[in-house]
C-alpha cells in the first residue's frame, strides 16, 4: 500500500515548478493528488495567513491523516546575514505579535506574562521546534500577522523576541504537526529582507525556482521513500 505525504503551501504560484514536475513524471490520481514511485504525494492550499492556514489544516485532518507532510513557502529574511533566493529548512517556529504591550511599548509574549508554560508541550523554551532535519541549511522562523513594511514597526519587531524569516503560516503548521504527531518538515525561500517596503527589491522568481529545486532534490535523493523523508532527527 503507498503511503501519502502531503506538501503544504500558502499559494499554487510558490510550488509551480514542484507541480510542473509532477504532472511530468507523476500519475495523476484526483486533482493536486500524483503517485510517483509509489509514494502519493497531495497538494494542499491553505491561503495566505494564520486564519485560513489554520482552518484548510484541520480541516484536512478531519478527512485523513497524512503519514507525513511538509509545508513550503517564501518569506521576508529579517536577518540581514540571509541572501535572497537562499533556501531553509526551518528548525523553529514562533508567533510574533501575541501577548500584551506594556507602557512603554514593549511587547511581552503570553510566556513573559505567565500566561503559558514555555516548556509545557508541544513548546520548547516557548519556541516550536522541528524533531527532524533534511540536508538543508538551518534558519529560524517567526510567524506575524502581516508582512512588516515600516520601518518603525521593524525596529520594534527587532527588539522582540524573532526569528530569522519572518512568514504568515509556519507556526500553525509546526503546532498542529506537533499535536497531531504528524512527522513534518518546512522549507522557505529569502524572497526580500524585511525592510521599509520596496518591492523593487524583491525576487520572487528566484525564491521560488530555489525553493522547488530544494524540494525536488529532497523527494529524488530519498527515493520517494517517505522513511527517507523524515528519518533524520536535530540534535
Amino acid at each position: 500500500m503507498s503511503r501519502k505525504l502531503v506538501i503544504v503551501s500558502a499559494t499554487e504560484k510558490e510550488i509551480k515548478p514542484l507541480l510542473d514536475y509532477l504532472q511530468a513524471n507523476g500519475a495523476l490520481i484526483s486533482p493536486n493528488q500524483f503517485e510517483i514511485h509509489n509514494l502519493q504525494i497531495e497538494l494542499l492550499y491553505t491561503g495566505i495567513g494564520t486564519m485560513l492556514t489554520t482552518y484548510a489544516l484541520m480541516e484536512y485532518l478531519h478527512k485523513g491523516h497524512p503519514d507525513g507532510w511538509v509545508q513550503i513557502g517564501i518569506g521576508g529574511a529579517l536577518d540581514t546575514s540571509l541572501s535572497i533566493g537562499d533556501v531553509f529548512q526551518i528548525k523553529s517556529e514562533m508567533i510574533s505579535g501575541e501577548g500584551a504591550e506594556q507602557k512603554d511599548g514593549r511587547l511581552l509574549d503570553p510566556f513573559a506574562m505567565g500566561w503559558q508554560d514555555p516548556n509545557q508541550s508541544p513548546f520548547t523554551n516557548g519556541l516550536l521546534e522541528c524533531p527532524y532535519r533534511s540536508s538543508s541549511a538551518l534558519a529560524t522562523g517567526m510567524t506575524t500577522f502581516y508582512a512588516h513594511g515600516e520601518a518603525k514597526a521593524i525596529d520594534s519587531l527587532k527588539k522582540q523576541m524573532h526569528g530569522q524569516i519572518e512568514n504568515m503560516e509556519g507556526a500553525l503548521f509546526f503546532y498542529i504537526s506537533l499535536i497531531k504527531e504528524i512527522p513534518f518538515l518546512s522549507f522557505r525561500s529569502i524572497s526580500n529582507f524585511v525592510e521599509a517596503r520596496d518591492t523593487s527589491k524583491w525576487n520572487i522568481p528566484l525564491a521560488v525556482e530555489q525553493l522547488n529545486y530544494t524540494v525536488i532534490q529532497w523527494l529524488e535523493k530519498s527515493k520517494f521513500d517517505m522513511d527517507n523523508l523524515f528519518q533524520s532527527r536535530l540534535d
